[in-house]
């Protein structure tokens, strides 16, 4: 909880321009930091690790607020299926996923659009790719949360593929495993293509490529750099696809 108690004790919003210091604002106004005990040294500041998670995790819930309404209301299944995804998928304490959820009201109903929130995210975040990718990879388990695809998700998925440099290999790779196509459907050029050699490169470059992605996506060095630890599972995720990868490829080379 290190990056809440900073936003709420350092004032974040106030010190971010744009959307997202509007919505840190508006959602620590909403309710939180009142009330609340935190441990003596976790108020009063915040290091630049906690600024980037507060950023990401205030982004990720922003754009789901946005993307709830792309049918141009906000349900009772999507509501649970976001507290859900709070609760089960990334294992929030009440705390955190009571500012998730203030984040997720003030985004849905502010002027901004989710391109705003995109563009915004795109524009802190595009050099890494990774992060891009675990954001990407959260707004795909968050479309697919009641088991379709509506055209205005997908339309914004594609603003924030564009807004994140997404390149468009990953984007499809991204769909296929969450839009429910089995892993075994993948062909053997996407393989190649997620470990980043080509496909007639030599078992000693495929390891190599295999080895730097690995350590890569390490959930230890993910965490590092500025991901909140209740998106590690993605981190994850992603060291499962990347193993995936490399027994296919090697099997198919057998």
């Amino acid at each position: 909880m290190g990056w809440l108690s900073g936003i709420v004790g350092g004032g974040l919003g106030a010190m971010i321009a744009g959307p997202f210091g509007a919505v840190i604002g508006a959602a620590i106004g909403a309710g939180m930091g009142k009330a609340q005990n935190f441990p003596q040294g976790q108020t009063g500041g915040f290091n630049q690790s906690q600024q980037r998670q507060a950023i990401f995790f205030t982004a990720a819930f922003s754009m789901v607020g946005k993307m709830a309404k792309a049918d141009g209301r906000v349900c009772p299944d999507e509501i649970a299926a976001i507290q859900k995804i709070s609760k089960e998928a990334l294992g929030m304490d009440d705390q955190t996923r009571a500012y998730a959820i203030n984040v997720f009201t003030q985004a849905k109903d502010s002027p901004e659009s989710f391109s705003d929130y995109a563009r915004q995210f795109g524009d802190l975040f595009w050099q890494d790719q990774q992060l891009c990718s675990f954001m990407m990879s959260f707004l795909f388990q968050v479309a697919m949360a009641d088991g379709n695809m509506h055209p205005q998700e997908e339309n914004m998925l594609l603003e924030a593929k564009t807004a994140f440099r997404f390149p468009e290999s990953l984007y499809q790779s991204l769909r296929s495993r969450y839009v429910g196509l089995h892993s075994s459907s993948v062909s053997l050029s996407k393989h190649y293509e997620n470990l980043g050699v080509a496909v007639d490169a030599s078992a000693a470059e495929i390891k190599k490529a295999y080895r730097q992605k690995a350590t890569e996506f390490h959930p230890d060095k993910i965490e590092g750099k500025g991901l909140p630890p209740e998106f590690i599972k993605f981190a994850n995720d992603r060291l499962a696809e990347i193993n995936e990868s490399y027994d296919a490829i090697m099997a198919a080379k057998k």
